[in-house]
């Protein structure tokens, strides 16, 4: 295993800690919104229900002055908190038309966007300390030293909440999901009173979606764009002085045939492309890459070369041949 191999094994490592961290912290914030949203739930059925069931009907009547004002609230305290994504919320003044179902999925609505917010300002900060991570691994194997980057650099910025694929950047990814997962459960919720669900049976229903799509959207997404961040902060250092890369999947039972056949190609760094031949290539893809020189000699010298001659300009080419060729 080359230095550099063993350096991207090591920021493996170390994402993988970082995600599982991450999805902890999700997780957590996530069964708190799903409690709160409960708990309105739980009072619509003590203060509209009968023996443990809603009239349909009962949701159909406007929603009450003091219910209008509790959802007002939510969206003040939303759009103080998160500044950026205030113009995301309904607009006040068709509160004010509201029945008290509608009140009920505007709370649904108001409980994804707290998710939402919250998804995009850790996934944020988990990645911009994973790109310079990558950044500075590199730059160490290139023989810059281990903190060459700070977190702050906007060379690490470059990498985080890009629109590398599909022309969308994360931040949309969580809130297209948000929007779609929030009229699934406003569904759910119409169709379980039309039903007439009990709370209990309601509730259990709204769950099942709720901790299936939430989490796995924002797991997938972690994992998916740690991949990209990781590829690219990487190869940022080595695209100045190499010119050719191989992909590098984990060669193991759940290796995708698409990345495995990659696996033979070699590519130019100037034409990778995230998702067509560069990390990642699928979601939820593990691949790394690694340099290809065809003629170490020539690179040496067009190295020695290119950063002004002389014996300090040959002792860095020797040093990074060793640590990309691992011999």
């Amino acid at each position: 295993m080359s230095y550099w191999t063993n350096r991207q094994e090591q920021l493996k490592k170390a994402a993988e800690k970082g995600e599982a961290k991450l999805k902890k912290r999700l997780s957590d914030f996530y069964d708190k919104e799903f409690k709160r949203l409960e708990k309105e739930i739980a009072a619509y059925y003590q203060q509209y229900g009968e023996d443990n069931v809603i009239a349909y009907r009962n949701l159909l009547q406007n929603l009450s002055d003091e219910d209008r004002r509790l959802l007002m609230e939510k969206m003040d305290e939303f759009a103080a908190k998160y500044p950026q994504y205030s113009n995301l919320m309904p607009v006040r003044e068709s509160i004010y038309k509201l029945d008290r179902l509608q009140g009920l999925q505007y709370s649904i609505y108001m409980a994804q966007a707290n998710i939402a917010g919250y998804t995009n300002e850790q996934v944020k900060r988990y990645e911009t300390s994973l790109a310079q991570k990558g950044l500075n691994y590199a730059m160490e194997a290139l023989g810059f030293g281990k903190n060459f980057y700070d977190l702050n650099s906007d060379v690490v910025k470059q990498f985080v909440d890009v629109a590398w694929s599909d022309g969308e950047n994360f931040s949309s990814r969580i809130w297209n999901d948000t929007k779609k997962l929030a009229r699934y459960l406003s569904q759910d919720l119409a169709q379980g009173f039309a039903r007439g669900d009990s709370y209990d049976r309601l509730v259990r229903n709204l769950r099942k979606r709720f901790d299936r799509v939430n989490r796995n959207d924002a797991y997938r997404l972690v994992y998916t764009e740690g991949t990209y961040v990781m590829a690219e902060s990487t190869m940022q250092p080595f695209k100045d002085d190499f010119e050719q890369y191989r992909l590098s999947p984990v060669l193991d039972g759940r290796t995708c045939p698409i990345c495995r056949g990659l696996r033979e190609q070699v590519f130019l760094i100037s034409e990778r492309q995230p998702g067509v031949n560069f990390p990642p290539i699928h979601p939820w893809c593990r691949c790394t890459w690694e340099i290809v020189v065809d003629d170490w000699e020539k690179w040496i010298d067009d190295y020695v070369e290119k950063h002004g001659g002389g014996e300090a300009s040959d002792k860095s080419a020797q040093t990074i041949e060793k640590r990309v060729r691992g011999y």
